[in-house]
């Protein structure tokens, strides 16, 4: 079969037998480490649309054509052509497999070591947190043990004060007493002055009188008469 020479009648019967077994259009693959000619027909005389298709490019798959064994896809850049079936696989190939295997575990390596820096810095943050919680711990023991300390000393205080108050006021009774002592010492003083000043009076005066009386005797008795 020539190139550019009409299709004959069994060509086109093939051509409508393999449009009728056509699939609906998927992703194919070209084989491992090959590089496949893209042609404009369903077989090695007719033109070629690219030279090298690499083993691992992606391709839509249009139709197939298993009576003559290719089968019609169209490239990434858009290119529609025709590449033998045999070189299509429905999955990637295991080179490409491996790459995206091996980006997909350096994904996930790095992943790690993002969760794993996460995990020391929250594991630091703990830390610092429990350190904190417990120097705010001593401290507020502390601040418990001053404000117990400060509260027996206000009660102490208070105690003081009402001992002060009570202290105030045996004194001023204290005072008191004393001066009533004072009032009735000083009458007593008096009464005491008193008494002497009588008894003094009474004795001087009791005096006069004997002495009126003797002085008396001895006149009646040398002078025979006058006072009785």
């Amino acid at each position: 079969m020539q190139k550019g020479a009409p299709l004959k009648p069994f060509s086109i019967a093939l051509l409508v037998l393999g449009l009728a077994q056509s699939l609906a259009a998927d992703t194919v693959y070209v084989r491992d480490t090959i590089y496949v000619p893209l042609r404009g027909g369903q077989s090695t005389e007719h033109r070629i649309l690219h030279r090298g298709l690499r083993s691992g490019t992606a391709l839509e798959r249009l139709q197939t054509n298993d009576e003559s064994g290719y089968t019609l896809v169209k490239s990434e850049g858009g290119v529609e052509g025709w590449i033998q079936s045999q070189y299509l696989v429905e999955v990637p190939i295991a080179r490409d497999l491996l790459k995206k295997t091996e980006d997909r575990l350096l994904e996930l390596e790095a992943s790690h070591q993002k969760k794993l820096l996460q995990q020391q810095d929250i594991e630091t943050r703990r830390v610092e947190l429990s350190d904190s919680n417990e120097a705010l711990q001593s401290k507020n023991d502390t601040l418990a043990d001053e404000l117990a300390n400060l509260t027996q000393l206000a009660a102490n205080v208070i105690a003081i004060d009402d001992e002060n108050q009570q202290l105030r006021q045996e004194h001023d009774d204290l005072i008191g007493q004393m001066d009533a002592l004072s009032v009735a010492n000083q009458e007593l003083q008096d009464s005491s002055d008193q008494q002497w000043f009588l008894r003094g009076a009474g004795t001087i005066l009791m005096g006069l009188l004997v002495g009126f009386w003797l002085s008396r005797r001895i006149y009646h008795k040398r002078g025979g008469g006058g006072w009785t």
